[in-house]
């Protein structure tokens, strides 16, 4: 009988997930009130106010740990790609819970019982992820193992091979490989079978469940060819087309109107992704020209006072997919500093700055106004820097992938800039940072740059 391995592990651990934070939401409420770990000082509660929560708390967990990633196939057994998952779910969840509790006033519940209840939640998921591993396993002999047929060679296909000895949770039996003898033993476990030529007797000789292809992009001449032998076989395909090295951000499969289809660069964030971004975007932005208004009031008139000309300062530039917007910054130029030489490069000493320019460039305050442009969703408070669309032109065909920095909103700080890649600098190496944070991007990455931007941002060699 087939049986679909991955949906059966991971529906165990789903259950056995509701089963442990149910059994550890009622054991923390023995450690905190019946035993004399924890000193009382309000008294014991009603234990009906508290169990009934238990149902609640654990579709939450599951629902949170789902939408998070924590049941895909290669985070379910014990290890750290589970614990990171899990310690992830755990705070989030409890996150859910307090607001949960908050909004719907049922009761003020101990904050020192969260507190453990979150603590001991995470132990035992991790420790359930590691029984469950080794009844799994131990249970593994018993099933009939798929057999597995690899067809083609090259560094994706020893790539497969590897990663899926190692976390694949069902029984396998590695038929062989069939193609090209390319004279490296990548596969010390798989024997050589000989060439594509063999395809059909050895599916029909070996019982072959599953057929993997897969050839490097230089050489994929074969696919048509293999496909129309195995169009009459039980066994199912699998293929493994190596063009992932040619996508930046995203790459999946996805079909469009019932055609398959290989989809690159995708947006990077999600809808969520975005929403909780933006929140983020309009609260910081608030809280910031709320408290520093004084600050911007004294910059205004220490503008005013020292040279002609208005305050404020809008410029061009490119934000995401490629919308051009204007840019907000105080003035630290002359009014006809551009006139004569046009858009160029700010340099250090730059002759066309004000005495409180150099100042405000040298200490990125002239950068503040962007608030504004953040709080009207032109811009974020994290994300690569906006240039000027005469330079972006200018750009496009010398850097490489340089467009891609485009696919988010521009940010007031980045992580190429606190890494000291601003001003006069590397657009290699700036765009390489760019796109790092936006493989990369997470609010905890957000938050981080946020901070550093305070010891690195502001004040640096490289701002003038």
């Amino acid at each position: 009988m087939q049986i679909s391995y991955p949906f059966v592990y991971s529906l165990t651990t789903k259950i056995a997930d509701l089963l442990v934070v149910m059994a550890v939401w009622w054991g923390t409420w023995y450690l905190r009130f019946d035993s004399n770990f924890f000193p009382l000082t309000k008294g014991i509660p009603s234990s009906e106010v508290y169990f009934p929560i238990a149902y609640v708390l654990t579709m939450i967990f599951c629902a949170v740990l789902h939408l998070m990633g924590g049941y895909r196939t290669e985070r379910l057994g014990f290890g750290f790609r589970s614990a990171k998952k899990l310690l992830e779910g755990t705070l989030l969840s409890s996150l859910i819970l307090v607001a949960y509790l908050y909004f719907t006033e049922l009761y003020r519940f101990s904050r020192i019982y969260l507190v453990v209840f979150s603590f001991l939640c995470f132990v035992a998921l991790n420790f359930e992820r590691l029984v469950i591993q080794l009844i799994w396993n131990s249970l593994q002999p018993k099933f009939s193992p798929i057999k597995i047929l690899c067809v083609g060679y090259g560094e994706l296909l020893k790539f497969y091979f590897h990663e899926i000895k190692a976390l694949s949770h069902r029984p396998i039996q590695w038929i062989g490989r069939l193609g090209p003898d390319t004279g490296k033993n990548d596969f010390l476990e798989m024997n050589y079978l000989g060439d594509e030529a063999q395809l059909l007797k050895t599916i029909r000789s070996q019982s072959v469940d599953t057929v993997v292809i897969s050839y490097p992009s230089k050489d994929p001449s074969q696919y048509e060819h293999l496909l129309q032998i195995l169009s009459n076989e039980l066994a199912s395909i699998k293929i493994l087309p190596d063009f992932g090295k040619f996508s930046t951000f995203t790459y999946r499969a996805a079909e469009d109107c019932g055609i398959p289809i290989l989809e690159f660069n995708l947006p990077p964030m999600g809808g969520s992704d975005r929403v909780t971004k933006r929140f983020l975007d309009i609260v910081g932005s608030l809280l910031f020209m709320i408290l520093f208004s004084p600050l911007y009031l004294v910059l205004a008139i220490l503008i005013k006072a020292t040279s002609d000309g208005p305050v404020f300062y809008s410029q061009q530039r490119m934000g995401a997919d490629g919308s051009v917007f204007r840019m907000y910054k105080f003035r630290t130029m002359r009014v006809d500093a551009e006139n004569a030489s046009g858009a160029v490069w700010a340099t250090r000493d730059d002759s066309r700055t004000t005495p409180i320019g150099k100042f405000l460039r040298k200490t990125s305050l002239d950068e503040i106004p962007q608030f504004f442009n953040v709080l009207k969703g032109e811009m974020s408070l994290v994300g690569p820097r906006p240039e000027r669309p005469v330079f972006v032109e200018q750009f496009r065909d010398q850097v490489p992938r340089y467009m891609l920095r485009h696919k988010v909103k521009s940010g007031i700080t980045g992580w190429a800039q606190i890494n000291g890649w601003r001003g006069n600098t590397s657009i290699e190496e700036r765009i390489s940072h760019d796109l790092f944070y936006i493989r990369n991007w997470s609010v905890k990455l957000d938050i981080k740059i946020l901070f550093l931007t305070l010891f690195r941002g502001f004040v640096h060699p490289n701002a003038y």
